[in-house]
């Protein structure tokens, strides 16, 4: 049985296979078996094919924004960041309200 390696596969399409399926006939008088070629497909859809391009578009975005952490590091070296302790505290209580709710 042949394989078709798929893994390199990302924009999709249709994948056709031929292999040689050998049938054997139980009849005493034919003792030898035939062959045949047997084709298999995969045919992606399109649901498949968007998974496909949004896993390749969040490959490529950055995990931080670099330019908005140089922001606030200016910000915090030359003086001018400032902390919002109200919005700090709203938030710690936030999330303790959904940790009670577990």
């Amino acid at each position: 049985m042949s394989t078709t390696d798929i893994s390199g596969i990302r924009s999709g399409g249709r994948i056709d296979t031929e292999r040689k399926d050998k049938a054997s006939d139980t009849s005493s008088s034919n003792v030898e078996s035939s062959s045949r070629t047997v084709s298999d497909s995969v045919e992606f859809s399109a649901a498949a094919h968007q998974l496909s391009s949004l896993q390749d578009e969040l490959v490529s975005l950055d995990a931080v924004d670099m330019g908005k952490v140089d922001e606030i590091r200016q910000a915090i070296s030359n003086g001018s960041y400032k902390i919002d302790t109200q919005k700090i505290a709203e938030s710690l209580l936030a999330l303790e309200g959904e940790f009670a709710q577990r």
